[in-house]
């Protein structure tokens, strides 16, 4: 999947009365529920955001066309690459809490307003769990902050193939975001089957666009 940085910072901008008021920062607010005995569950959560803010910078890198010889040295590039921002949330009176819990947080704006909550397409969080932070070269977990139940039941005896959310390969930040702006999140993650979702996006399955 390829963007221009000219594209991508477009989307970027803020709407104003006047014109714009500047462009927003693209990633996402990530809640931190898992809190294991003993100092190594900080230290995976450390782990965790160094892995996403470098992969982000780095596949953001893959995925711009750019007419100059090195896209790093475009400053629009540039420009996009300082953009980048994960909004980290550790506390632990989040510990255990569930999705639905943690859809209440967002929406309430509860800790201050999350990143990109007054962006349609992007309204997602992520959170690491005990899962999660078992192995943080793997996965983090990807929450439709407006996903309700009811708005999905099924039409056939398949039962309810989209739950609302997604695990997710840790290292596919910046391709999740691009595809948020061409799919909603109902259409990018990999169906539910039996109540389970069997494989893990941007790993097990090719990216929509």
């Amino acid at each position: 999947m390829t963007t221009s940085a000219k594209q991508w910072l477009n989307e970027l901008l803020i709407p104003s009365d006047d014109d714009y008021a500047g462009h927003r920062h693209w990633g996402f607010t990530i809640y931190r529920t898992g809190y294991g005995p003993g100092p190594s569950s900080d230290q995976q959560w450390q782990r965790l955001l160094e892995l996403i803010q470098t992969s982000a910078h780095e596949e953001a890198f893959d995925a711009i066309e750019s007419e100059e010889e090195d896209p790093k040295d475009d400053p629009e590039f540039q420009k996009l690459y300082s953009l980048f921002r994960l909004d980290a949330r550790s506390d632990p009176a989040l510990a255990g809490l569930d999705m639905d819990q943690l859809r209440q947080l967002y929406n309430n704006g509860e800790g201050g307003q999350p990143m990109n909550a007054d962006f349609k397409s992007h309204r997602i969080f992520l959170f690491a769990d005990d899962e999660v932070l078992s192995d943080v070269d793997s996965i983090v977990k990807c929450v439709d902050a407006d996903y309700r139940a009811e708005d999905y039941l099924p039409r056939h005896t398949r039962g309810q193939l989209y739950a609302g959310w997604m695990r997710m390969n840790a290292r596919s930040i910046a391709n999740f975001w691009i595809e948020l702006g061409l799919h909603y999140m109902c259409d990018i993650a990999p169906p539910v089957i039996g109540g389970i979702q069997l494989v893990i996006w941007g790993y097990d399955v090719p990216y929509c666009g």
